[in-house]
């Protein structure tokens, strides 16, 4: 068959893998997936199916995974599911449903391509996919990598479908007449890809009848040149970059500048290893103020020498919860000394001490912890509740540093103060407080 002719093809030229090597599929029950499971067993490849149920589409999600799960009988190859509560992974961190479901799928995937010992996870996506992402990009704001859509091939991830264009994948299901599952979601414009594919797609197919042709080679000639950049990038890293015995790797300031265009090199050189294109402009603002700033990403800083950066990485100190008991109580968290006591309200002035809360107000014992993701609270006067990550940026305290801050939480699971800079609101003194807790700093003399 000619469609056959082409999956092979594609599979050998682009180097996917052998016939001898056991393949995992991700089926969703969609006509995509459904195609690459017959073409996989018609070509007799060694093969599992892997299904996701993330429990959003109620009863119709169970019934996708009964659906796969009798194709994998039907091809008699090993059936793997799971679900997942897709929807609270989402709101626990403050994610989109599509990208939550999107980072339990690969997560679970891989777990199941490793322990079982499968050479590839192969999922689904055909050239129409490939052009609708490149949109995608292009809509957020992209650099080469984004422009080449979605690879054949990436580590341990092929995608042997994108021998086909979306509509020739929906012409084979039609021939070979095959049952699939159809999501009603792919019909609404409320999400992005969607809107590419059912309303700007079809305009530009006016303009251009094979534009997945032109975009798929396209995407070859952007891959190249993000090869070749690399590359370079690589050898230009190995010349300036100067390691030194104490793991610093230092950088002469007059060697970059003779970069050109210096914004694109620098990205380059050091988003390696975390930094954002805002950080690397605001040292390339900054860089010829004098000595002594920082710059920092997740993992590195950088610091401004009088003619040089110096390159590190940042070496975290794992600090656990501590929990207060009794008061009074002394801490240390990050080379910061701190004390807690109680105090009458009339027995003092409420100066002078980094923060001050109602005593009747919390639940002992209290605890020390660092920021999690997702954490909220209501800072002192405001009415609404604020991300404790979104305040922290606000104080521009560098996301490097951000574990360093001590979370203060009572009893009841309460966000009580973040120290130095705030309480919440709900634990504030009061001209009814008769009791209060100090938190204070205990400087060296």
């Amino acid at each position: 068959m000619q469609f056959m002719d082409k999956f092979l093809r594609f599979i050998a030229e682009n180097s996917l893998f052998t016939k001898e090597q056991p393949i995992l599929l991700a089926v969703s029950g969609g006509k995509d997936s459904v195609l690459m499971a017959y073409l996989f067993a018609e070509a007799g490849f060694n093969f599992g199916i892997a299904h996701c149920n993330f429990g959003l589409r109620e009863e119709a999600s169970n019934l996708d995974e009964e659906f796969v799960k009798s194709l994998a009988d039907q091809f008699k190859v090993d059936f793997y599911s799971t679900h997942f509560s897709t929807e609270q992974y989402a709101s626990e961190n403050h994610i989109s449903i599509q990208m939550a479901a999107r980072d339990l799928r690969y997560k679970w995937l891989e777990e199941i391509r490793s322990k079982h010992n499968y050479s590839f996870l192969a999922v689904a996506h055909h050239q129409t996919d490939s052009v609708e992402t490149v949109f995608l990009n292009l809509l957020r704001g992209t650099g080469i990598a984004g422009l080449s859509g979605i690879l054949p091939k990436r580590d341990k991830l092929i995608r042997p479908l994108l021998a086909f264009t979306g509509e020739e994948v929906k012409d084979i299901v039609v021939q070979k007449k095959l049952d699939f599952r159809e999501d009603a979601s792919n019909a609404s414009t409320k999400y992005k890809r969607n809107r590419i594919r059912l309303e700007v797609l079809p305009v530009l197919r006016k303009i251009n009848p094979e534009i997945e042709k032109t975009f798929l080679a396209n995407s070859k000639r952007f891959h190249a040149v993000e090869s070749f950049l690399t590359q370079a990038v690589e050898e230009l890293r190995l010349e300036l970059f100067i390691k030194e015995p104490n793991e610093e790797t230092h950088i002469q300031i007059s060697h970059l500048k003779e970069l050109n265009p210096i914004s694109l090199w620098i990205y380059e050189l050091f988003s390696p290893y975390g930094f954002t294109e805002a950080v690397l402009s605001d040292l390339l603002r900054d860089w010829d103020n004098g000595s002594g700033r920082s710059f920092y990403s997740s993992t590195h800083q950088i610091l401004v020498d009088r003619t040089s950066l110096i390159l590190k990485p940042l070496v975290k100190e794992n600090f656990e919860d501590l929990s207060i008991e009794a008061l009074p109580y002394e801490f240390t968290w990050f080379h910061k000394r701190y004390k807690v006591y109680s105090a009458d309200r009339a027995d003092l002035s409420l100066t002078g001490f980094i923060q001050v809360i109602d005593f009747d107000a919390v639940k002992l014992p209290l605890l020390v912890r660092s920021w999690h993701q997702g954490d909220r609270f209501q800072p002192l006067g405001m009415k609404g509740q604020k991300k404790v990550s979104d305040f922290l940026i606000s104080l521009k305290i560098p996301v490097t540093l951000k574990q360093e801050v001590p979370v203060i939480e009572d009893a009841g699971q309460s966000i009580v103060a973040i120290l130095p800079w705030r309480i919440d609101d709900n634990f504030k003194v009061t001209p009814k407080t008769k009791k209060v807790i100090i938190f204070d700093e205990i400087k060296d003399e």
